[in-house]
């Protein structure tokens, strides 16, 4: 929806508040816990987790386990309990990576063509000398080679042209090519991911690329030699890091609600100019607030009669991955768990937003409803978005325990702004008192939930594909 649109849409929302049905009681809402949702501790949390000593937070990264450790940390400062593996803060996995070399040498007859990176390598190095086929625009799709083949990568101009573009590299393996030598400008995307492969990451972050994918400058190519080294195959330990308030009722307690948000980022891109992902909004801002509803609800004068778990993930960016483990092997029963209140976004308001937050899947429970009317107490509106709310339902990690039938929505305060997935995601764009009045709200319309006076349900006419 356009954005002149978008004001009179909410001004419309407000006016439906004041008939919304209360489902349970309205508790008075506790000044001290309030105060622990304040503008200097939502800035001194978000402001460290985006910082460009968190690199990005790539999964995996030494800055990623960093970040662990300090949101472990302040979960134990909170009074959490451990709810992970082993007795401890870290719910732990253990992943398949791959790192390639950083370079290679390839020549063009004596002359030494400059290399800008390497995509992909194989288990076993590779060596070539000999003639080189050019693959062309109006190629037969159908050809097949025997031998090391050159193309030019253009400009990407969207995702999907980035996606065919991987495409013809798989069809051209496929037929027969041994390897690809892909000539771009030193300013082409591709660099950039070449620069993340030399990495260790996931076996699968960039597709299905197997044997030697390398970087080259434009030139023409006839006969060269190429000289690559294998990929290092190893494994690295991965972790959501997860914390729970127990419940005070001896039958209540035994049920939790979760707040999550994603604590990793997608890391470096390149290597001119800012190449730092920071992530502020995406997903330091979401992370901030299960931190700080963490402090809020261990300040209460006396604990929820609902247990209280507060998690962040690993591998949203690759996937939803770190959420599908723990819906896989979790550390608290799902049919045991209530809701799933997913953070995602909250610094970067649209216009006519300030203050207020929107939840994916709106039609698929009543979650919406009964966090609309808690929140309002500490007025923030909660509101069907009418253009996110369905459209991003499956895309963050909620969607791992819907698929497994647990009531579960991602709240947002923002949009798909410029600068998601960019450098320019940097914490001093966001919106902070915005933010902290979101979290209040958040904890407002949370609280029933947590003091059993509210129980979310799915709705009747959800979609049929879920549980």
């Amino acid at each position: 929806m356009q954005k002149n649109t978008f004001t009179l849409f909410v001004a419309s929302l407000i006016a439906t508040v004041a008939i919304a049905p209360a489902a349970f009681a309205q508790e008075d809402l506790p000044a001290a816990a309030l105060k622990k949702i304040n503008e200097a501790s939502v800035t001194q949390t978000v402001k460290f987790l985006a910082s460009d000593e968190m690199a990005g937070r790539d999964t995996p990264s030494p800055e990623f386990d960093k970040a662990c450790d300090f949101v472990a940390q302040r979960f134990k400062d909170a009074g959490l309990e451990p709810l992970g593996t082993d007795g401890s803060f870290f719910h732990k996995t253990k992943i398949a990576t791959v790192q390639c070399p950083a370079s290679a040498i390839v020549k063009n007859g004596d002359s030494p063509v400059k290399v800008l990176g390497v995509l992909s390598a194989g288990s076993t190095a590779f060596q070539f000398s000999g003639n080189i086929a050019l693959v062309q625009d109006k190629t037969d799709r159908n050809a097949t080679y025997d031998g090391p083949v050159t193309l030019v990568a253009e400009e990407f101009k969207s995702r999907r042209s980035s996606s065919n573009f991987f495409r013809k590299l798989t069809r051209l393996k496929k037929n027969g090519a041994t390897a690809c030598l892909v000539q771009v400008t030193p300013d082409h995307p591709l660099v950039a991911q070449a620069e993340r492969a030399s990495r260790p990451h996931l076996i699968r972050a960039f597709g299905s690329l197997s044997g030697p994918v390398i970087l080259i400058e434009k030139t023409e190519l006839k006969a060269a030699s190429i000289k690559l080294d294998k990929q290092l195959n190893d494994s690295a330990e991965v972790k959501n890091v997860i914390g729970v308030l127990k419940g005070s009722d001896a039958e209540l307690s035994k049920e939790a609600i979760i707040f999550s948000a994603h604590l990793d980022h997608i890391g470096i891109s390149g290597t001119v100019g800012d190449t730092i992902n920071n992530g502020a909004d995406d997903d330091a801002s979401g992370v901030t607030a299960v931190l700080t509803l963490a402090d809020a609800y261990t300040t209460l004068p006396q604990k929820p009669k609902r247990s209280v778990i507060f998690m962040t993930f690993w591998g949203e960016e690759k996937g939803l991955l770190g959420s599908r483990h723990y819906a896989k092997d979790p550390t608290w029963p799902l049919e045991k768990t209530v809701a799933n209140i997913n953070l995602e976004m909250l610094g970067r308001p649209e216009a006519g937003a300030q203050g207020k937050v929107w939840m994916t899947g709106w039609d698929q429970s009543d979650l919406g409803e009964i966090m609309k009317v808690g929140a309002d107490r500490a007025g923030v509106l909660v509101f069907d978005h009418p253009r996110f709310s369905a459209m991003l339902y499956r895309q963050s990690d909620n969607w791992s325990f819907v698929e497994k039938g647990v009531i579960a929505h991602s709240f947002s305060a923002g949009s798909l702004h410029e600068d998601y997935h960019q450098p320019s995601d940097e914490w001093e764009k966001l919106r902070l008192d915005h933010m902290t009045k979101v979290i209040h709200g958040l904890f407002a319309g949370s609280l029933p939930i947590a003091n059993g006076s509210a129980t979310p349900k799915k709705s009747a006419n959800r979609r049929p594909e879920q549980k």
